[in-house]
């Protein structure tokens, strides 16, 4: 299963795991991802993902 590393406290999170929020605007969606143990946000998990 891939795992995410967070950008914030670098801990190994299961992408299952993530919480994740998304918002319809009028040029499409947008999501962004929380850390459930430290609690950052960040926008695009490809570029973390271990």
């Amino acid at each position: 299963m891939p795992k995410v590393a967070c950008p914030d406290c670098d801990r190994n999170i299961a992408v299952h795991e993530l919480e994740a929020r998304t918002v319809a605007q009028t040029s499409g969606f947008n999501t962004n991802y929380r850390c459930p143990f430290c609690r950052a946000d960040f926008e695009d998990i490809g570029d973390n993902l271990v």
